[in-house]
């Protein structure tokens, strides 16, 4: 497990509240009271699809019904510019809400903390991802999520992407107050979905646990969503409606979220690099990534705590494979080649993993040759050999 320096304190950013269970958002409400919110105006972000689906209107009813005034912002489809960042903050601070409610997945989630800190931190959000510090506490986030995966209820990061490339922002001020994790509204994601979320979460955890910046802290809610990963995904893979397999994902993103406190290591920046050529689904980019992450740090000593997290020998070739056979088992390509990746384009996307998604906390220092070898090998499949 990792040790903490004393010499450098460390916090652990999270909701200060949870609710969990089968049928949670009906006390949504309650929860609001339990930050501080008894009443007044609430904005509520989602996306195109929810609100197609009924669910926005479901949530502005509970919030009617608890005396709520409530308003919706719905203009998300697929991953978030910097154009949806910005209408997003001019909604926010039009109505100037007591109250934000973000549900739906990660990219509305994420656009739902640009709404909480809006209203208190002026100015386009574009510089807020451009290195611009949220400085001003925002109003009270409540996220919910309908896929169990980027865990970013309880993180303090958005993403958008600008350009074609993704650019990030973070901080205390986007930790969320409240989170509420109810199973039932997961229960209608398709197969392929379910896959790629739950390993994004598993992306997470694996990757949180390799960092040089993980603590006591960090590794204890990673390898616990390692473990409930590792036992659930495959349930809810094959059976969607299987309301406790889907409840222990979502607790399992949470963690996930958790564990980005750690920060990413090296897996992510394979993702965006194959996301921004192939416009991947994030968690889907993220499972392609990961076996690649893990060859890679094949000498890190933390694969020994994800070892036994997993239930395998603590051996890198048990770890790898164990995450191998996972993916293939719920529908998962092992070989890049097999998504569209051209290997005429592994030489570029190295250059682009050094020079945007540098990770210094990376238990292996990044090196070209190394990553053009670990890029070819994982296009052809051939991480194991």
């Amino acid at each position: 497990m990792s040790a903490m320096p004393a010499s450098v304190p460390q916090v652990l950013y999270g909701p200060s509240s949870v609710t969990v269970g089968r049928g949670a958002l009906a006390h949504l409400g309650q929860v609001l009271a339990g930050v501080g919110v008894a009443a007044g105006r609430v904005l509520v972000v989602t996306d195109v699809t929810l609100t197609r689906l009924g669910l926005a209107t479901r949530v502005v009813d509970l919030l009617t019904s608890a005396r709520f005034e409530a308003s919706v912002f719905s203009e998300i489809t697929g991953e978030p510019t910097d154009a949806v960042a910005d209408a997003v903050a001019a909604r926010a601070r039009q109505v100037r809400p007591d109250a934000v409610v973000g549900i739906g997945g990660g990219s509305a989630l994420d656009m739902a903390k640009l709404a909480a800190a809006a209203p208190t931190n002026p100015g386009p959000m574009v510089e807020y991802f451009a290195g611009r510090p949220f400085t001003a506490p925002p109003v009270p986030l409540v996220l919910v999520p309908t896929t169990a995966g980027t865990g970013a209820e309880a993180s303090r990061n958005a993403v958008i992407t600008r350009g074609g490339v993704k650019v990030f922002t973070g901080g205390p001020h986007l930790v969320a107050r409240a989170a509420i994790l109810d199973p039932e509204l997961t229960v209608s994601l398709p197969q392929a979905v379910t896959a790629w979320t739950g390993m994004d979460a598993m992306s997470h955890c694996l990757e949180a646990m390799l960092s040089t910046n993980a603590t006591p802290l960090t590794d204890a809610v990673a390898a616990q969503g390692l473990q409930l990963i590792r036992t659930f995904l495959p349930r809810a893979y094959a059976d969607g409606a299987d309301v406790a397999a889907r409840a222990q994902m979502l607790v399992a993103a949470f963690l996930g979220g958790v564990s980005l406190n750690a920060g990413m290591v090296l897996g992510h920046s394979i993702a965006y690099t194959l996301a921004n050529r192939l416009h991947l689904a994030h968690g889907l980019s993220c499972a392609l990534a990961l076996p690649a992450c893990i060859a890679y740090n094949a000498a890190a000593a933390a694969l020994r705590g994800i070892a036994r997290a997993l239930g395998v020998p603590e051996e890198p070739a048990a770890v790898l494979g164990d995450v191998l056979r996972l993916e293939a088992a719920v529908g998962i390509a092992t070989a890049w080649r097999d998504v569209g990746v051209r290997a005429a384009d592994l030489p570029a996307m190295v250059d682009e993993c050094l020079a945007r998604y540098p990770r210094p906390n990376n238990p292996r220092p990044l090196e070209r040759d190394a990553l053009l070898r670990l890029y070819e090998r994982a296009w052809a499949g051939a991480l194991l050999d």
